[in-house]
């Protein structure tokens, strides 16, 4: 009986492990990007799957979803190259790293408190 109560521990533990969710500190804040060019952008990722790209006064909007061990990020920018993948992992704010946009060229990522 005790075996019993224990496996089904251990399945719910790792049930809840593999539902967790790598980009959920991303939500109530926003990703500083600066491309390789220094041109700056806002990112902020919405839990419904949904994005949005501040650059100045323009706003592009779009979706992004798991795929496998990526976050992968469409919009009409990406229609023609296909999406913008990039390492789902969990970061906390005042991270910083390293992207590899889709041309090739180094972007820096910072994760800031709030929207």
């Amino acid at each position: 009986m005790k075996l019993i109560f224990a496996t089904l521990a251990a399945l719910g533990f790792m049930t809840g492990v593999a539902l967790a969710d790598p980009m959920a500190s991303f939500y109530e804040n926003t990703v500083n990007v600066t491309g390789a060019d220094g041109a700056e952008r806002s990112v902020l990722i919405n839990a419904d799957g949904s994005y949005s790209q501040v650059m100045g006064d323009t706003t592009l909007d779009g979706t992004w979803e798991i795929a496998g061990e990526e976050a992968c990020f469409s919009s009409a920018a990406t229609a023609e190259t296909g999406p913008y993948c990039v390492e789902a992992a969990e970061r906390a704010v005042g991270d910083t790293w390293e992207l590899t946009a889709p041309d090739g060229s180094a972007e820096s990522a910072t994760l800031v408190a709030g929207r």
